[in-house]
């Protein structure tokens, strides 16, 4: 998931109460998460299913697939991509589905395999195959490529991020050749190169350099789905990933390191000084059906009602940070770092809403009197900021897979903030696209994606696997 990895918009250097915000939410959110899930067990321990810890799980195929790909560095700073194709290209070719792999330069590769349907038509199930990079590996509980299973986690780098989910289509896709019958719809296994570094040798080279294969695509499932779980009994909210901000880079170079971190506290106020709050169509159908899933009467009720309720700063500011970023522009500046060719440089990404005018937020956000004095290079957004239609048979389909083994789940869209995904760049095609994450797992587990530590719990990877096999086969007809 590209560019807004959760913390990115908020870097260390940015003001204390930003800062106190975001992280204060999040001590307050795991702090209620044990909480509650202590006062479940004392209440009545005799719902808690707790019968997984008398299966090992370790054996199962899944996981023994999944840990293999784990212990495939596939990161930039490390690793090849094109070992991440081999390894799924040897396990297509073993079930008897023939793949293609890209190979661009000596490490990006993409990779495609097409199980033919009765029609040419084709459900895409994408994954991206580049992983975070590791920065400090020793500070691992255990080796970030070493696929370890400790109790009930499984831990390594990309096993969030999005491994396990192209274990889940590998998985999907094999079960339907498998089973003989040819679907009413071709399937396509598609996995991507560069999504971490903004999908250029990626997705959007598939979508540019491959318009014989992307003819056929019908819609992408792919990754940005969002499961909020206290626990296997209590899950708040399934979102069905359908819209999300755009997102433009821009660089700010100076020979001077003070003066880019006197820009950097320049920007952060200015733009807190001049947000101007904007209700979106994509935004107000998330929250028709989200608001309602709140523990937190407030924001339940802010949110029920934002047209009126935002009318007031005060209930704005009640909100927590990441819901207020559904109704505004910004501006997340990072770390001065030494630029390559020398002097320093300062990284700004602006947040956009969809229908935002690029050149009218960057004059607000950024105007010219900030920046005076420093070279400041910039990119126009990339993707679309359309959603994908919430009616269309894809999207049913996946709701109703959901509903069907979750009948008390609370389903519906979801928007991302402070993320980008791949689907971006399939919209802007005018390809339906959606985020579909089949795992039922606590909410404090998606805190740790692409930090120290990712790990995925394995009764929710092994249901996962299952439910998306259902939502594949319902899909393929």
């Amino acid at each position: 998931m590209y560019l807004s990895k959760k913390f990115a918009a908020l870097p260390p250097h940015q003001k204390l109460r930003r800062r106190v915000l975001l992280h204060g939410s999040m001590v307050v959110l795991v702090l209620a998460l044990v909480v509650a899930i202590t006062l479940l067990r004392r209440a009545a321990p005799k719902t808690v299913d707790d019968t997984w810890q008398e299966v090992d799980l370790s054996t199962r195929p899944e996981v023994q697939l999944l840990q293999d790909y784990i212990r495939v560095d596939t990161s930039a700073s490390t690793g090849s991509e094109i070992d991440g194709a081999l390894f799924l290209a040897d396990k297509l070719r073993a079930a008897g589905i023939e793949p293609h792999v890209e190979r661009l330069g000596e490490k990006k590769a993409n990779l495609w395999a097409i199980l033919e349907g009765e029609s040419p038509e084709a459900l895409v199930l994408h994954s991206h195959i580049d992983v975070f990079d590791v920065e400090d590996p020793e500070e691992w509980v255990h080796p970030p490529y070493g696929g370890v299973i400790d109790r009930a986690w499984i831990y390594g780098r990309g096993v969030f991020d999005m491994k396990s989910v192209a274990i889940a289509q590998l998985e999907a896709l094999i079960a339907l050749k498998k089973s003989g019958k040819r679907p009413a719809k071709s399937v396509i296994f598609l996995a991507t190169g560069s999504e971490e570094v903004g999908s250029e040798l990626g997705a959007r080279w598939v979508l540019a350099q491959h318009p014989e294969l992307v003819e056929r695509f019908w819609v992408v499932l792919t990754e940005g789905g969002v499961v909020e779980a206290v626990t296997h009994e209590e899950v708040k909210y399934w979102g069905i990933e359908f819209g999300q901000k755009q997102y433009a880079e821009a660089w700010a170079c100076s020979s001077s390191r003070e003066r880019l971190e006197q820009l950097a506290a320049d920007i952060d106020d200015h733009t807190d000084a001049n947000f101007e709050l904007r209700q979106t169509d994509e935004v107000l159908k998330f929250l028709s059906a989200y608001a309602v899933s709140r523990d937190n009467k407030d924001f339940e009720r802010i949110l029920a009602d934002t047209r009126r309720n935002l009318e007031h700063p005060m209930e704005f500011f009640r909100l927590p940070p990441y819901l207020q970023a559904l109704f505004r522009e910004d501006v997340a500046t990072f770390w001065v770092e030494e630029a390559p060719g020398g002097g320093y440089r300062l990284r700004l990404i602006v947040h956009l809403l969809p229908g935002s005018d690029f050149d009218e937020v960057r004059s607000r956000l950024l105007p010219d009197w900030i920046t005076h004095g420093v070279a400041l290079t910039q990119r126009p957004p990339l993707g679309t900021d359309s959603g994908s239609p919430i009616d269309h048979p894809a999207y049913e389909a996946l709701a109703g897979v959901i509903s069907d083994r979750f009948p008390d789940t609370a389903v519906g869209p979801y928007f991302l903030v402070w993320s980008a995904t791949d689907a971006r760049f399939f919209r802007q095609a005018g390809i339906p696209s959606y985020g579909f994450s089949p795992f039922l797992i606590f909410t404090t587990d998606t805190l740790r994606k692409d930090t120290l530590n990712e790990r995925l719990g394995l009764t929710g990877f092994v249901g996962g696997v299952e439910l998306y096999r259902e939502a594949v086969q319902r899909l393929a007809g």
